[in-house]
């Protein structure tokens, strides 16, 4: 019962509802009552060079996490876990098409896992590396969403389309009713004991997401997250690149209002952030709680990094299937949450929102 009761009061200090930047009255809406109404495909950086020790396949998954699908490709491959790639996550609760990579040095003939409910190979490739983590230039979303309490608003999907929304990391990164969050504050406090390694990047990743977040929704609060202000720095458009604004000329507003760059924050990490200024006076304000979680990041050696504040998307659409359901698309570079620009039009009641143990 003591144990239960610690869990539940450290999750209470996790505030996830982090704020909008929309005005507008957010209708309600169900997501994910059926797998298939949450569609995700996935587009490469590079495209495979058709020969290499490395095969490539195209599957399409239904019902199962990216983790899950990785240690069957590994068992019926006969491989050790780390021979088997991925360029991202898709979430279990979905019908994603996603590429896998296994490494098979010297293996000319090899038979392929049959089709069945939860995935099934729609191409095959050969290519001389190992597929890793980021490569992807794009997620492309197809989703709908039922039991919608009002018609949408044309002009708000407009201006998200056109000035883009808060780029959050969304609840999938903190786990459920913030659990990785939990676990890395025990951790940092030394009360917990995590000896699984990917564990433990898990939660190391959930925590300094939380304090990119923190950052980012203060910025909303003051309405300036897609703008500059003094001691920025901005970053370029789908790069992890970017640069410390000087005087925030009329060049730099006219770049910001294209699309082109963006006001980012501190994902912290071993060096101290380069904001400066004013940018960087809100970043420490945020963190100040938190010092010994930046130790603790610093400890292990997580790179310090930038992410910037907001995301435009690509090939946003919107139509009325009926009086209550929607289907909207569009497409986000890797590393953006589909949930954090949905959240942004509904309050999304997402079946996804509850442990998931496959």
């Amino acid at each position: 019962m003591e144990n239960s009761q610690q869990a539940e009061s450290s999750s209470h200090r996790f505030n996830l509802d982090f704020p909008s930047a929309s005005t507008s009255i957010r209708p309600r809406a169900l997501m994910r009552k059926y797998n298939e109404d949450f569609k995700v495909t996935e587009t490469l950086s590079f495209e495979p060079s058709g020969e290499g020790e490395h095969l490539f396949l195209l599957i399409e998954k239904n019902g199962c996490n990216t983790d899950w699908l990785s240690k069957q490709l590994a068992r019926h491959f006969n491989v050790k876990p780390f021979s088997v790639g991925y360029a991202g996550k898709k979430d279990r609760y979905s019908q994603s098409q996603q590429w896998f990579s296994i490494h098979l040095p010297g293996v000319k003939a090899f038979d392929l896992p049959e089709a069945n409910e939860s995935f099934k190979i729609l191409k095959t490739e050969k290519h001389n590396k190992k597929l890793r983590l980021g490569s992807i230039a794009r997620n492309n979303f197809e989703i709908i969403l039922r039991d919608v309490t009002q018609p949408f608003d044309q002009q708000v999907y407009e201006k998200i389309g056109s000035q883009g929304f808060p780029n959050y990391f969304a609840y999938q990164r903190f786990g459920f009713d913030g659990e990785n969050l939990i676990a890395a504050e025990k951790m940092f406090n030394k009360t917990l004991k995590v000896k699984n390694r990917n564990l433990k990047g898990i939660y190391y990743s959930a925590a300094r997401s939380y304090l990119f977040n923190l950052q980012l929704a203060e910025r909303v609060r003051r309405q300036d997250w897609d703008q500059a202000i003094a001691g920025d720095c901005l970053m370029f458009d789908n790069s992890h690149a970017y640069f410390a604004a000087g005087e925030i000329d009329s060049d730099v507003i006219k770049r910001i209002e294209q699309g082109a760059i963006h006001p980012s924050g501190w994902l912290a990490g071993g060096q101290n952030s380069e904001s400066r200024d004013l940018a960087l006076k809100i970043e420490q304000t945020q963190l100040i709680d938190y010092s010994n979680w930046i130790d603790a990041l610093t400890v292990v050696k997580m790179d310090s990094a930038r992410r910037a504040y907001r995301v435009i998307p690509k090939q946003l659409s919107v139509s009325q299937q009926s009086d209550s359901i929607i289907k909207i698309s569009f497409s986000l570079p890797s590393g953006a949450y589909a949930t954090a620009l949905l959240r942004e039009l509904f309050e999304i009641n997402d079946v996804a929102r509850q442990p998931d143990e496959r």
